[in-house]
């Protein structure tokens, strides 16, 4: 899995070492971006993946939170326990109690997890409406090829008749049944061709499978 970043904005450093230090002793842990309240309106949302906010100044944390909601991403806000509680859906809010860095840690893995579940998901929804996409694509060349086999068999097979009675033909006539038989030919041997693009079509369709299978059943935190 790509290496994620979390975003920290908070006016406090000693909150910022806080949820830094909870991930020190992990494995594979996330990238970190520190922001103050003053600069939070500067976050741009393709570069982090989720917000942990808190001990904001007052006066400011409304603006915040607007801010981290409409970047679309995912926040946590830790509030003091007679401090203030936001109503934004996307916002997760953790008491600040004793414990509220392990809470932070536990809710930000969680939703870092959800967040690529559905990428996963995505992805393979992605390659299944490639495969159908392929799959008709497939079926129609088949029935073309089918009619055009049928309708190359009867012009084929005339001009074949009508080339063995060549004594009674004129010669421009004649001329004119071996162009129409020449140019079937032609065309049989394109839908030859027609048949090594099938083959190419299901190797490449049989990839797209392999490939949905092992990104929805890789292993998490890989």
């Amino acid at each position: 899995m790509q290496r994620q970043t979390i975003v920290i904005i908070s006016d406090d450093s000693a909150f910022s070492s806080a949820v830094i230090n909870r991930w020190s002793v992990e494995q594979n842990a996330p990238s970190f971006r520190l922001l103050s309240s003053e600069f939070a309106g500067e976050i741009n949302a393709g570069a982090f993946d989720i917000a942990v906010i808190g001990r904001v100044a007052p006066e400011a944390l409304d603006a915040v939170l607007e801010t981290a909601q409409h970047s679309g991403k995912p926040a946590i806000f830790v509030s003091r326990l007679n401090g203030h509680t936001p109503r934004h859906a996307d916002v997760s809010v953790v008491p600040e109690t004793a414990e509220w860095p392990d809470i932070v840690f536990a809710l930000t893995e969680e939703i870092l997890r959800r967040q690529q579940a559905i990428a996963e998901l995505k992805t393979a929804r992605e390659a299944h409406w490639q495969l159908e996409n392929q799959a008709s694509l497939g079926r129609y060349m088949l029935e073309v090829r089918h009619n055009l086999n049928n309708a190359l068999t009867s012009i084929l097979g005339n001009s074949d008749l009508i080339l063995l009675d060549d004594a009674q033909l004129p010669a421009r006539v004649r001329d004119q049944v071996e162009t129409i038989r020449n140019m079937g030919m032609r065309m049989n041997e394109i839908l030859h061709r027609f048949s090594s693009l099938q083959i190419e079509m299901r190797l490449v369709e049989q990839q797209n499978w392999t490939q949905a299978a092992r990104a929805v059943a890789a292993p998490k935190g890989q």
